[in-house]
């Protein structure tokens, strides 16, 4: 195709990957410009820490392979990756047992010319209906297509297909069938966004409470401040207790309120009843209530964050102090904070202040996972992300085995657990893939988690590190797009030559196709140099790969 295709800067304004770290593919499938180095270490951001080795440990010491195509380091079945595997298939085991016990053991054999009674099949649950698609093909005319289920699932069309929705009638409502590469890329019908930046910045009215037991619950501090105190919403999480992530140790309280002005009221609220000799209590303790700031619960959540002026919940990044390091940035969160974190709740018997307040440090992760700035993609690695999303998943997956066994009904209860939960399955921070691997684990029905905006087939989503569904998108729109991308790397893939070829094919099959050979368009880097990427380079790269993949799908005007 001729032409200067219009990059990624056309839309974001900002330069394309390649052009910025000259590590970029060129053409189809091309091979980075830089040289691989020999022999890349095991990856020290989570190997060192959580035990997790970097991509390139299944693969090879330099990250490629015979001609030097580099692939996703998700595309592999074998080995640790830093972004989580999906657990798919889904169907369980324990369905296709019998519920009939064991013969008894009989030494003697007198019961061995006996028959067992033939055992009933176990019912199978049939699969559950999908949302069937329309797809526009070549001709003029359409006809009922349903999207292609990812490789080792079963996919079972029950009733009726659904008619297409209009957003893609719309957008397929060419001549050929197929829109022009500007509408398609255009803001109204892009289905795809970056969803850290979906986060928001939002300054509410704080309320700090000094001196608080250590043993306060969450509903001792809402009860304190009174019912006619203005809080967030309770799906807001506005209570902040502040946990040491290192030793437990609770520490003061925030609460945030709907404005400043409710914040000053109940400040004002507390001092008049101490005026009136009605000193407030948190238990047998005097509680000290002041107005405080974002930027002051900012410093205490994150109190590791170095080299930064907490602007409310913005951070303002001071310059690169080279005779101090200790004073540089390095991350809003440390991986051993995490770990620790993890220690509190699976051997809470060896942290004095966990097993006194078990809910402490499950609190102290939601209060993380909603203040955490997850807009700011230029300061967050894709390592520090995979490390908050392993101590989510252990701790969900902790509280869930000690709520069943009722090891604490006082504390650990299911409404602990459904906070959590939503809280992780709405983190902007996450990608399709975390949030799936959580509702497998937890059981969220389909319709849940099309409520917290999952696509279709969303442990297919492998190789996507930064590109999320845009919310109130269609489903059949986002899974056209998904077929256009499937299609065109099919089809970039015969012309390559028989050797090329035939390496991508082997390498797909250890992998999901359901988004076809898109993992070899964006051509993600091993070791060290993957795990300290940001979200904003991952998102460039994946971007600029889509735009690339449908430049050549899709005619230009």
């Amino acid at each position: 195709m001729t032409g200067t295709q219009p990059g990624l800067a056309s839309i974001h304004g900002q330069p394309s990957m390649a052009s910025q770290m000259n590590t970029g593919p060129s053409g189809i499938f091309g091979k980075t410009d830089g040289v691989a180095p020999a022999g890349i270490p095991q990856s020290q951001s989570c190997g060192s820490i959580l035990g997790i080795i970097s991509p390139s440990s299944s693969h090879g010491a330099d990250g490629y392979r015979g001609n030097g195509y580099p692939f996703s380091p998700a595309s592999s079945r074998s080995g640790n990756f830093t972004e989580p595997r999906s657990y798919a298939p889904r169907a369980s085991a324990l369905s296709t047992m019998g519920n009939e016990p064991p013969p008894k053991f009989d030494p003697n054999g007198l019961l061995a010319s006996r028959q067992a009674e033939p055992v009933a099949p176990a019912q199978l649950q049939p699969v559950p209906e999908t949302l069937a698609m329309i797809h526009a093909t070549t001709g003029q005319e359409a006809t009922a297509w349903n999207p292609e289920p990812p490789s080792g699932t079963a996919l079972v069309s029950q009733g009726p297909q659904t008619v297409r929705s209009r957003e893609l009638q719309k957008l397929t409502n060419t001549p050929t069938g197929l829109p022009l590469l500007e509408t398609a890329m255009s803001q109204d019908n892009f289905p795809f966004i970056e969803a850290p930046r979906m986060a928001q910045a939002v300054n509410h009215g704080v309320v700090k409470l000094r001196n608080i037991p250590f043993s306060t619950k969450r509903a001792e501090v809402i009860a304190f401040l009174g019912r006619n105190s203005k809080i967030l919403n309770d799906a807001d999480e506005p209570v902040h207790i502040i946990m040491e992530r290192v030793t437990s140790k609770t520490m003061d309280a925030y609460v945030e309120f709907v404005s400043l002005e409710e914040a000053m009221k109940a400040v004002d609220r507390h001092h008049h009843n101490i005026q009136l000799g009605r000193v407030g209590r948190l238990g047998d303790r005097p509680v000290d209530v002041e107005l405080s700031s974002q930027a002051s619960l900012m410093k205490d959540l994150f109190p590791l964050a170095r080299g930064l002026i907490w602007d409310g919940v913005t951070p303002q990044f001071k310059p690169f102090n080279p005779e101090f390091a200790w004073e540089n940035f390095r991350g809003f969160i440390s991986e051993e904070e995490m770990v620790m974190l993890i220690k509190h709740v699976e051997v809470p018997h060896r942290s004095p202040y966990s097993k006194d307040c078990p809910q402490r440090p499950y609190e102290c992760l939601i209060s993380t996972l909603k203040k955490f700035p997850w807009y700011a993609t230029d300061s967050i690695t894709i390592s520090q992300r995979h490390a908050v999303y392993i101590a989510t998943e252990r701790l969900l997956q902790v509280l869930a085995e000690k709520i069943g066994r009722g090891t604490d009904p006082m504390n650990l209860t299911p409404q602990l657990q459904a906070r959590l939960t939503n809280t992780a399955m709405a983190c902007p921070g996450f990608t399709p893939l975390m949030k799936d691997n959580l509702a497998w684990m937890l059981n969220v029905s389909e319709m849940e988690q099309r409520f917290y905006g999952q696509p279709l087939f969303a442990h297919a989503w492998r190789h996507q590190y930064s590109l999320a569904p845009k919310p109130g998108m269609p489903l059949d729109v986002i899974e056209w797009y998904i077929s256009a991308i499937r299609e065109q790397t099919h089809r970039d893939l015969l012309s390559r030559p028989h050797a090329s070829r035939t390496e991508l094919q082997e390498k797909g099959r250890q992998t999901d196709m359901h988004w076809g050979y898109f993992w070899a368009e964006v051509g993600h880097g091993f070791g060290p140099h993957f795990d300290q990427m940001t979200l904003a380079q991952a998102a460039q790269a994946e971007f600029s790969a889509v735009e690339r993949i449908l430049s050549r799908a899709l005619p230009q005007a």
